[in-house]
């Protein structure tokens, strides 16, 4: 079915203004914006995972040195 035939088959129909052809665009675009912005990818979740793990592997490793050199197990280096 044609824009023409819709537009005379249904009474009081008028086409949409530019602006609000526009303004409808505007709103789908956010709308697409906002529902991408709200789903994190997979990969993104795994590196960070793994970016936490490999922080706190790293802050006991820290504490261990910390450990051995008050304890006087750790030799200075030369």
């Amino acid at each position: 079915m044609s824009a023409l035939s819709v537009n005379q088959s249904v009474s009081g129909y008028r086409r949409a203004s530019v602006l609000e052809a526009v303004a409808v665009r505007i709103g789908a675009g956010l709308v697409e914006w906002a529902e991408r912005r709200r789903v994190i990818p997979a990969e993104t979740v795994r590196q960070q995972r793994e970016a936490a793990r490999r922080r706190d592997e790293l802050a006991l490793l820290r504490g261990d040195i910390l450990g051995a050199a008050h304890s006087g197990l750790l030799l200075p280096r030369r």
